[in-house]
């Protein structure tokens, strides 16, 4: 099977994980800051997304498994996890399964709860199934299909980057199918116990991701875990506010 990454420097070995329909790419000006100040930052394309192999469904115990077993196989020792959104969630799950192989853990705007189904996600999760990249002639009117039934320019922008094209056809390059079909397995809750690993979690100034009445369940389960709102900021802090962002992992790595 084949298992995309991208790895930057040489040191204390950082890997990253993306959330939903997200992509190596995405982080990639992350991992190369990262690498400058002495780390070994490996970023990979999640199963099911961008260049890595696809599987039939999704379960965060299996993509937990999945992720422990190419750590292993690399040889990274001691590793910090920094994980955004899904990728969270999985990193919550390695964590549980194995405490003491990791050395940190940052988590980007997530919770281990369940996250309620809304009519917004309902259309998004509807369409992405419904849709088809070969059945429109060019990029241009793909990417008007989603804009002209309501999903906003940001969401548009990250379909687009898990469309492989040219200019004959269009396809999907992640496993878009079984992503759409199983998305309400992706907001289920994790089963996750009490741990003392260290912990920094960062939450988006205008995010729900993690609402206040949040922090305190999060620090019942991480028990050495720091919470910090990061300033004009929603979900994706990496986006939003990067500098803000990179401060605060140095910061903590360097405790």
């Amino acid at each position: 099977m084949e298992f995309f990454f991208r790895q930057y420097g040489q040191g204390q070995p950082i890997i990253i994980l993306h959330g939903w329909l997200g992509l190596s790419d995405h982080w990639m000006s992350v991992a190369k800051f990262l690498s400058e100040q002495g780390f070994n930052v490996i970023v990979p394309d999640l199963p099911n997304h961008g260049r890595s192999f696809h599987t039939e469904d999704f379960s965060f115990d299996e993509m937990a498994e999945i992720m422990y077993s190419f750590s292993l196989t690399q040889g990274f020792e001691d590793p910090i996890l920094l994980a955004h959104s899904m990728g969270g969630k999985i990193a919550m799950k390695m964590v549980d399964k194995n405490p003491d192989y990791y050395k940190s853990l940052i988590l980007i705007d997530i919770h281990f709860r369940l996250y309620e189904r809304n009519p917004e996600r309902d259309l998004f999760t509807s369409l992405l199934s419904q849709t088809n990249p070969s059945d429109f002639k060019d990029i241009r009117n793909f990417r008007n299909h989603f804009l002209d039934n309501g999903i906003e320019k940001d969401m548009v922008a990250v379909i687009l980057k898990n469309v492989e094209y040219n200019k004959k056809t269009l396809q999907w390059k992640s496993n878009m199918p079984m992503l759409a079909r199983e998305a309400e397995k992706v907001m289920q809750e994790v089963e996750i116990s009490e741990t003392n690993i260290p912990t920094l979690i960062l939450r988006g100034e205008n995010s729900n991701y993690i609402r206040d009445e949040d922090i305190i369940t999060l620090k019942e389960k991480f028990k050495n875990s720091k919470i910090i709102t990061v300033p004009k900021s929603g979900h994706l802090i990496h986006v939003d506010n990067p500098a803000f962002l990179l401060k605060e992992i140095l910061y903590f790595t360097q405790e």
